[in-house]
């Protein structure tokens, strides 16, 4: 009995050193307000923010405050604050949960929980949000050249007057209905007659503890708002059909989430003259009969107009006949090949030939004399 009283009170004592230090630990973290660190509103501009770190960085700098260990913690306050609020997901997540949020962040995620059963994905501890994904119309000119655009997109933005958090100059307090816990007791049956009592997220603040005082006379309360962006679009050269280019974190945002990315989906247009198979071209090119037996030279223009390529068919010498419907390759007329411009595919030019559609007596002859 002795034994068991004893093994008791240790576990007992040890657990309350653990809250005892856990909570000393956050103690000595805090810093106050980031905000009033840099000496900014918290709706302030990235400028704004890079502004007053350079000013404050330069005046509180140890070299220039040689033995002040007052003035050494206010320069690493200034680092840290700098730290947070110029990145943008650090930023968001303090906004809305402080430097709790933060640590929380910091804490190594466990594999295997329900939300890895689904194939989510988290990232220091946040669900990242879907991809928007859409085809973009490009053209083989394009594709064969490079290009360089501007594409325009509408998603939903935290508001920056209140910074995602809903409330009016990002003040908050704590929630009323759980007393700022984040959580309510709910009665759940679980069989008839079987009722227990289960922990669940507050409705209210979603969990957070946390209210706004005052609702943000931007947003409406909202937490975000629809903007539009511009995103700056780079095609590269030899690209194909079905390739993708991936706009990281550029889609919608919402609180406590991790915004998805913007997925273009190249799709090809067809061309008048050429058609694509992989990194080669084809084309087809109508010929007289004449120049089915004699041969030719003809120039035709290309993708990278305006210079025109210029093809010579059968000349010189013992010449072969173009036969219809035949086929001959161009080497190194092709695509470029992606990631390697220099190697480029072949062009293959299909040639119809086009045959008179009646002939007088004298030319029958002609052509009796000459085929015999």
């Amino acid at each position: 009995m002795r034994s068991y009283q004893s093994v008791h009170r240790f576990v007992l004592i040890a657990f309350i050193v653990c809250l005892i230090l856990l909570d000393s630990a956050s103690l000595i973290e805090a810093r106050g307000d980031l905000y009033e660190i840099l000496g900014i509103k918290r709706d302030a501009t990235d400028a704004q923010i890079k502004k007053a770190y350079r000013k404050l960085s330069l005046q509180y700098h140890p070299d220039k405050n040689p033995g002040d260990e007052a003035i050494h913690q206010k320069y690493l306050d200034i680092q840290y604050a700098h730290e947070i609020l110029s990145d943008e997901m650090k930023r968001q997540t303090y906004d809305i949960d402080g430097e709790e949020g933060l640590k929380a962040e910091q804490q190594p995620q466990r594999g295997g929980g329900m939300f890895d059963m689904f194939g989510g994905h988290q990232q220091g501890g946040k669900r990242k949000g879907p991809d928007f994904r859409m085809n973009y119309d490009v053209t083989l000119d394009a594709l064969y050249n490079g290009d360089q655009r501007v594409v325009k997109v509408s998603r939903n933005v935290l508001c920056k007057s209140c910074r995602g958090t809903g409330a009016k100059d990002g003040q908050q307090k704590s929630c009323p209905y759980c007393g700022g816990t984040g959580q309510t007791v709910k009665l759940q049956q679980i069989a008839p007659g079987f009722n227990v009592q289960m922990a669940a997220p507050c409705d209210r603040c979603g969990g957070r503890g946390k209210t706004a005082q005052a609702q943000c006379p931007v947003c409406g309360g909202q937490k975000v708002k629809m903007e539009e962006k511009a995103l700056d679009l780079v095609i590269e050269r030899g690209m194909k059909d079905g390739d993708e280019i991936v706009f990281e974190r550029a889609s919608e945002q919402s609180p406590d989430t991790i915004p998805g990315d913007v997925v273009l989906v190249l799709k090809q247009q067809s061309h008048p003259r050429f058609t694509r198979k992989g990194n080669d071209l084809h084309m087809t090119h109508t010929i007289s009969l004449l120049d089915a037996l004699l041969g030719l030279t003809y120039s035709f223009p290309h993708l990278d107009a305006p210079t025109p390529r210029r093809v010579t068919v059968t000349e010189g010498g013992d010449r072969e006949t173009i036969q219809p419907e035949q086929i001959r390759r161009v080497k190194g007329e092709g695509m470029p090949q992606h990631e390697m411009a220099s190697d480029r595919g072949d062009l293959f030019i299909k040639y119809n030939i086009q045959f008179p559609k009646k002939l007088n007596s004298e030319q029958i002859d002609a052509v009796k004399a000459l085929l015999s």
